[in-house]
């Protein structure tokens, strides 16, 4: 995992499982650095799997820096699903 700021964005490069203790890990580590209205990109090219400690992790921050602020890029199909039968990938960006 790699949180690094970029043109102005917070991106972070997320990789492997997401299970409750990585997921915890990954919002201790955000709380400290989400700057609001700054974007949030998370590159989820490498990520094989998000529990629901993960999605919520998602939500605090959509809600923190708002849902148009937010992004999570390139997807597995089976993670993406994922935030669709959750139905949040209405809520941001999922792709």
């Amino acid at each position: 995992m790699e949180i690094r700021e970029l043109d102005g964005k917070l991106v972070c490069t997320l990789v492997g499982h997401f299970d409750t203790v990585q997921s915890q890990k990954l919002e201790e580590l955000l709380k400290a650095r989400l700057a609001p209205p700054q974007a949030v990109v998370f590159e989820m090219q490498d990520v094989t799997y998000v529990c629901s400690a993960f999605l919520r992790v998602c939500v605090y921050v959509a809600k923190t820096v708002g849902a148009q602020s937010f992004a999570l890029l390139d997807l597995a199909p089976p993670i993406k699903r994922v935030f669709k039968m959750a139905g949040l990938s209405t809520l941001f960006e999922v792709g």
